[in-house]
């Protein structure tokens, strides 16, 4: 795989670097850190009492996000707010019985630190800082619901945090700020925002994703004379998946010619997959479609969201076509004469397999739309569904 690192100027991109493999680059990161806290002398309500009750009964309870709001002496949450201070995919493992006229419970529970699954956990505490005649803490979950209060927070048990190995880009030709810093004979490197494009064998972008780009170390490659290896710690965004390697290897001799290449890949796959067809879209724009048109959909593999979307952009706009890949990102293609312009037929063939396969519960943040509320939806935007 080839990369390329560009930076935005007042002008066009500017490229400082053109890659011509990575290592340590698609990797899975493992699970962040779990600690156990105590949170102490409790008055828990809603779900947290039930989950307590449930640890008491079952061992461990599952709560989700928690937040804490430092309480000043008056018993009001602190504004601004003090160092509000989340825990994610939490669990509780015990505690005292909470009741409407008991006395105040310690919970035990295991957590990651950070407000969504270990977002932004480096420049949280371990345990939150409180303002001066604080008198405890407000709890919350999501949508601030109402968890009680609790006066202290004590960290009980730390995991420690997993390694992992830092991703190098081989055989780099340098340009710009990066080309200068190296032949600074600087150490390392900090440039900042830029964006890291995997390419296809061709220079095609198959998938781009902004990055904090900090250069760890570097040194000659042995790809060439002139050429350089970089160590990168990309701390602000995520290394690309294994799941994105699979379906960039899938895309090195560039775009798909054929339909549902797609259909034996996970759900993880086919979310890279769906990424690569947006980046196809920008390189291979679609040409408008008159109103009335009739475009057929396979369902034969539509068995998550995502598998809707892709069939739907192949539908649409051919092997390897956009069309959105959720409700927001297709309603914008609807307006945005992206191949398809309402009013339009849609047939869909094998629909049974979405019937048996998307979510039956009414949609949610989390949640794939099930295949009524998607009927409904294209019932809105003046698509006419075909059931074949």
């Amino acid at each position: 795989m080839r990369f390329r690192i560009t930076v935005e100027t007042d002008g066009p991109e500017e490229t400082v670097a053109l890659c011509t493999d990575a290592e340590a680059y698609y990797i899975d990161l493992p699970r962040p850190a779990r600690h156990r806290y105590e949170l102490r002398g409790c008055l828990p309500k809603g779900r947290l009492a039930g989950a307590v009750a449930a640890a008491l009964d079952g061992g461990s309870a599952p709560l989700g996000g928690l937040t804490l709001h430092a309480l000043d002496r008056h018993g009001v949450p602190v504004e601004p707010a003090w160092d509000v201070w989340c825990l994610a995919d939490v669990r509780i493992l015990g505690g005292g019985q909470a009741g409407a006229h008991a006395a105040p419970v310690d919970i035990t529970l295991e957590a990651v630190m950070g407000g969504h699954a270990g977002e932004d956990a480096d420049e949280q505490p371990e345990v939150p800082e409180v303002p001066p005649l604080f008198t405890g803490f407000a709890l919350t979950g999501t949508g601030d619901e109402d968890f009680g209060v609790c006066r202290q927070v004590a960290l009980i048990g730390k995991e420690p945090e997993p390694d992992v190995e830092a991703p190098r880009l081989v055989g780099c030709e340098l340009r710009g700020p990066l080309s200068a810093a190296w032949e600074s004979g600087e150490d390392r490197f900090e440039l900042g925002g830029v964006y890291l494009s995997s390419l296809d064998r061709s220079g095609v972008v198959i998938d781009e994703h902004w990055t904090c780009l900090h250069v760890e170390s570097w040194a000659p490659s042995r790809a060439g004379a002139g050429r350089v290896d970089l160590t990168l710690d990309m701390s602000c965004n995520d290394f690309r998946s294994s799941a994105a390697g699979t379906v960039h290897e899938m895309w090195w001799d560039g775009p798909p010619w054929e339909p549902n290449l797609w259909a034996p890949l996970s759900s993880f796959e086919r979310g890279a997959w769906s990424n690569a067809t947006q980046n196809n879209r920008a390189a291979r724009p679609t040409p408008g479609a008159p109103v009335h048109a009739t475009h057929h959909l396979d369902g034969r593999y539509i068995t998550d969201m995502q598998g809707f979307a892709l069939a739907l952009g192949e539908a649409v706009n051919g092997p390897g076509g956009y069309f959105g890949s959720c409700f927001g990102t297709i309603e914008y293609a609807l307006g945005d004469d992206c191949g398809a312009r309402p009013p339009f037929t849609l047939v869909w063939h094998d629909h049974e397999v979405a019937r048996a396969c998307l979510g039956r519960t009414p949609l949610t943040y989390d949640a794939s739309p099930s295949f009524a509320e998607i009927l409904a939806f294209f019932a809105q935007h003046k698509v006419d569904v075909v059931l074949a």
